[in-house]
């Protein structure tokens, strides 16, 4: 196991608890729990009736199975290694050969049932999806943006590959949760004689596309349909997205020919540290908790990723094996990889987080849109502190379905 020292997410249960922390950052003054009785906005913090302050911190540290997936039979993890932070003053271009070409995404609307899309509007942003509109993040360009970034982002953390599980021939691969296709895309590309089908709550995938490759609209959290079973599923990124888990996995086992895969690629939307130097009333704290409290509220589990192997295990996968991959906060480490993986992370996040925060603080805690923009404001202001060596656990998971199951 190692040292890390997860920053604690109050509200959902088994979730890492707080460290305390030294360096610089937002002072109490900056960043406070919101009053629970006095209803005008503060412009030092979010505020409102609905929110409530979280519990006192706990500093005895996390347990084992708070920190990574409990090793359980025909489950093998793999943990995330330990990062040195870089005290040198960044001159370098951080960026691998190629990187620095990351184009923004041209949105085009797939010729798909339009009377089945839903469009709802709030705060400025769209919010588009199959029946009722449930997907917690807008699809509008800005968005549809920062997920090709955050394909990339995945896609540096696979070592450039689009998978790891040991699969040696395709014949059928499903995309759960496609968003703008750019995997999906790349993978039909990569196996041109492969059948592949990504499906999505939203129209949001481009026309041009290879023969072999097929978009949907629906929402799998319904009964499955598919006429034929796969020899491959792929999720990545549905942790905020799915609500039934168990269901999920049980599904996918169900349309998996024997000798499938099963690949997971989330993060556990925790964020820890393992020098002390990110302090429990910093900005970037103060949102993962108030973020888990909305999120528990509206039944969206952050911190699922973590149940993941037991969950599949429930559901009749085995050959289980798990990847603890950390995505630093910005730039901060010394290795290379980590400091590109960082730069990315950072920007994701960055870019990302009123879209992360707008439905789920709104519709979950009562905030504001104006809160929510004061506080998104602080919040970058930490994901650009060098002195701040938080992360994130990011997890590569995938399990086989056995070959005496039909």
């Amino acid at each position: 196991m190692t040292s890390e020292t997860p920053v604690k997410s109050t509200s959902v249960p088994g979730s890492p608890s707080a460290s305390a922390g030294t360096s610089p950052g937002p002072s109490e003054a900056e960043v406070v729990a919101p009053p629970t009785t006095t209803p005008t906005v503060d412009t030092s913090g979010p505020s409102g009736d609905e929110v409530v302050p979280p519990p006192t911190t706990n500093t005895s540290g996390p347990s084992e199975a708070e920190d990574v997936p409990p090793q359980t039979t025909n489950i093998n993890v793999a943990e995330a290694t330990l990062l040195e932070a870089d005290e040198v003053e960044e001159q370098e271009n951080v960026l691998s050969d190629g990187d620095s070409g990351v184009g923004s995404f041209q949105s085009s609307t797939a010729s798909l049932q339009e009377e089945l899309i839903k469009q709802r509007k709030e705060h400025g942003r769209s919010y588009k999806g199959y029946l009722e509109a449930k997907y917690l993040l807008p699809m509008d360009e800005q968005e549809l943006e920062r997920l090709e970034l955050q394909n990339h982002l995945v896609w540096l953390t696979l070592d450039k590959r689009l998978y790891h599980s040991p699969v040696e021939n395709f014949n059928r691969v499903l995309d759960v949760g496609c968003g703008t296709g750019q995997w999906t895309i790349e993978f039909a590309d990569q196996y041109p004689g492969t059948e592949v089908i990504g499906v999505d709550l939203a129209p949001v995938q481009p026309n041009a596309i290879p023969p072999n490759l097929v978009f949907e609209v629906d929402d799998l959290e319904q009964p499955w349909t598919f006429s034929k079973k796969f020899d491959f599923i792929h999720t990545e990124a549905m942790v905020g997205a799915l609500q039934d888990w168990p269901k999920y996995f049980r599904q996918s086992f169900e349309f998996l020919e024997p000798g499938g895969y099963l690949e997971l690629h989330d993060v556990d939307f925790a964020v820890r540290c393992d020098d002390g130097t990110l302090p429990d009333d910093s900005a970037v704290v103060k949102w993962h908790e108030y973020m888990d409290q909305a999120a528990d509220k509206m039944g969206f589990p952050l911190h699922i990723v973590l149940e993941f192997p037991k969950l599949m295990q429930e559901a009749g996968y085995t050959d289980i094996s798990v990847e603890q991959i950390k995505w630093p906060m910005n730039t901060w480490p010394k290795d290379k990889k980590y400091k590109e993986l960082g730069y990315f992370a950072s920007e994701n996040f960055r870019w990302g987080c009123e879209s992360m925060s707008l439905a789920l603080l709104t519709r979950g805690l009562g905030w504001s849109v104006d809160e929510v923009r004061v506080f998104m404001a602080l919040l970058r202001k930490d994901f650009a502190n060098r002195q701040l060596h938080g992360y994130w656990n990011f997890y590569v998971i995938h399990g086989r379905k056995p070959e005496n199951v039909a």
